[in-house]
Order: C-alpha cells, then structure tokens, then sequence
C-alpha cells in the first residue's frame, strides 16, 4: 500500500504574479524506498490592473540659450483613467517656464465621448526656485468608462536662459481610475 502526499507550495513573487508549485511524494509501504517526483506547473500571473507609467519627454534635452523648446509628460495607463496630477522641477539657472496646458491624453477621450476635461488646479509657475506647482486635469460628464493607453498628459513650454541639458523631474503624481480611487504609478525618465 503506497501512502501519498501532496505538498503544496505557493510563493509570490512579485506583485500580482504568483507562482504554485506542486511537489507529489510517493513513499512506499518499505520506509527504506522512497520515489519522489517533482513537478512545477503553469506559472499564473495577473496582470496588475492598476499598472501606470508617468514619464518626461524632451525631443532634445540639449538646449541653447534663448531656444524655446517643450517637456512633454505622457502617460501609459493599463487601467480606465478619469484624471491625473503632477508638479515639475527643473534648474531656473538654465530655463524658465513660459507655461504649462494640458494634453491630448484626457481631452481627445473626452472629445470622442460626449464628455470635457476641467484644469484643476491651474499650475502656478515660479521661475526663481525652478518649480511648476500641481497641474490636474479630470474628465467631467457622465459617460462611464476612462481613457487608457498612451499620450501626452501635460506641456511644459519653456525657453533656455543658457546652454545646458535639461533635467526636469516630475513629483506629486497622482493618477484616479474611472472611479476616483487613486492607482500605484511608477515615474520613469526623472
């Protein structure tokens, strides 16, 4: 009479991936032979739901003084969203902010779907200590639903004072899903 176990082993090795390993022991009725067989089956990992990047784009971080160039800040969303939120850093010894509008990531879905877009708050610019405080923008209406994939959340116009690499950083990101709740965001490019 063969006596049969299954030892089960669930690790989690990331967030929202998880890996089940099952590990069948066979020991036979003589203690002295033992078969063990191990076998590892399908790895199931859920895709986080909630998976944003926000992220700074320069066409040419190289500027020279007096260019007038932008910093765009995109969004890549896997989830609906209704709004988002950000501030921006730079060094005021080497460009100053003109100004900050929204994008086409929130106002093209909105456009497209009976909705508007509203800017709050309006971002105030300070030059002296190199910061744009919070630009939000949200989708007002009724339409259910949110705008997913990529596109271009915020433009930062600004003109060199020298020559230099620009370096801006975003901080105070927030993103709200369709239903206002806030989602985790990785920053990439800071």
């Amino acid at each position: 009479m063969q006596n049969n176990r299954i030892i089960k082993f669930l690790s989690v090795t990331a967030l929202f991936s998880i890996t089940l390993t099952f590990t069948m022991v066979s020991c036979a009725a003589n203690p002295t032979t033992t078969a063990k067989s191990s076998q590892s089956i399908s790895t199931l990992t859920a895709a986080n739901s909630s998976e944003a990047t926000v992220s700074v784009f320069l066409v040419n971080p190289n500027v020279k003084a007096d260019d007038s160039f932008s910093v765009d800040v995109l969004i890549d969303s896997k989830v609906a969203l209704r709004g988002a939120q950000c501030a921006l850093s730079f060094d005021p010894s080497l460009m100053k902010c003109e100004s900050a509008v929204e994008g086409t990531f929130f106002k093209d879905w909105a456009d497209g779907n009976g909705s508007s877009t509203i800017v709050v708050p309006q971002p105030t610019i300070d030059n002296t200590a190199g910061h744009v405080s919070d630009i939000g923008v949200a989708i007002m209406g009724a339409k259910e639903g949110g705008v997913e994939g990529s596109g271009v959340f915020c433009i930062y116009n600004f003109k060199a004072l020298s020559d230099g690499i620009a370096k801006p950083t975003v901080s105070d990101v927030i993103l709200a899903d369709e239903n206002g709740k806030t989602i985790p965001v990785t920053v990439s490019g800071n």
